[in-house]
């Protein structure tokens, strides 16, 4: 068993008959002003899990680096356990992993998204089963020795994580804003990339910077997957952090898990409905931009 939180959100998902369901949550909240446990819309309690899946290194490599190779392994054999259990306490999650995750390091990556560098990783379902694959590239290691290996080990790691956390067989998808936004804020890639982005459209309406949620985003702007959003999306779950409290994470996972889509969660977690969120994070992050609030 793990203490990660298991939420249901109807009276069938409990097992329970209409009028407990709404017995139980009545008292709930005329006992605390809040539901129970995780302020998710739910009842919560443990979540089953599968003894902690492993981290498979693949340590062959017949490529032309060999000594890159061999010193690149070992910063990562470091880091990936390290991000695994530094993200986990953040998120108030359970330091495991349910699902097997291959870390791989080679020289010609395979499926590079549009757009991407350094690391990715590729979630895919097999037999409807989550198998993850964070691949690392060589070449680049070799190429631009002075990236920030932890940075990006680390922003690849939050997608893992979260991928991990939420898959189940009901699982509502991972909106890509949360995705991309939460795995900034694990390190301080979402306040440098803010910051750099404040030298350019600061004191402005931050439109350059402004991102539709819903997906859809203007393509002139912020090219293929969004990546010109980034900012938007940091912003965006830096204000969920500060409006839903240290639970929020593990509270937006527990929903997903159970198939909650995070619009539905914004209400319980954040206070507001999924309009007013929205409506929020944009005076936010023109605020930010105006020089009004300090860049998170």
């Amino acid at each position: 068993m793990s203490d990660k939180l298991f939420c249901c959100f109807s009276p069938d998902s409990c097992g329970l008959s209409t009028g407990l369901w709404y017995l139980i949550r009545m008292t709930s909240r005329a006992l605390t002003g809040v539901l129970l446990l995780g302020l998710v819309g739910g009842l919560c309690g443990p979540l089953t899990a599968n003894e902690s899946a492993p981290i498979q290194f693949q340590e062959s490599y017949t490529g032309p680096h060999p000594a890159e190779f061999a010193e690149l392994l070992g910063q990562v054999k470091s880091l990936v356990p390290a991000a695994l259990a530094y993200i986990s306490a953040q998120w108030n999650l359970p330091n495991q992993l349910h699902y097997p995750l291959i870390v791989i390091i080679t020289d010609h990556p395979p499926n590079m998204p549009a757009g991407a560098s350094a690391a990715y990783v590729r979630s895919v379902f097999v037999d409807g089963t989550l198998r993850q694959t964070l691949i690392v590239d060589l070449q680049n290691y070799v190429t631009n020795r002075g990236e920030n290996l932890d940075n990006l080990l680390y922003h690849e790691m939050a997608h893992v994580v979260l991928q991990d956390a939420v898959t189940g067989p009901a699982a509502a998808g991972i909106p890509q804003w949360f995705n991309e936004g939460l795995a900034q804020s694990v390190t301080s890639e979402g306040h440098d990339r803010t910051a750099e982005d404040f030298k350019r459209y600061g004191h402005s309406d931050a439109r350059a910077i402004l991102c539709d949620l819903n997906g859809g985003v203007d393509t002139f702007y912020h090219g293929e997957y969004n990546f010109g959003c980034y900012t938007q999306f940091y912003l965006a779950v830096e204000r969920l952090l500060a409006l839903g409290g240290k639970e929020t994470v593990a509270n937006v996972i527990a929903g997903l898990h159970n198939g909650m889509p995070l619009p539905g969660l914004t209400g319980a977690v954040a206070g507001l409905s999924w309009p007013a969120f929205q409506q929020d994070v944009q005076q936010y992050t023109q605020d930010v931009f105006a020089g009004n609030k300090p860049i998170p």
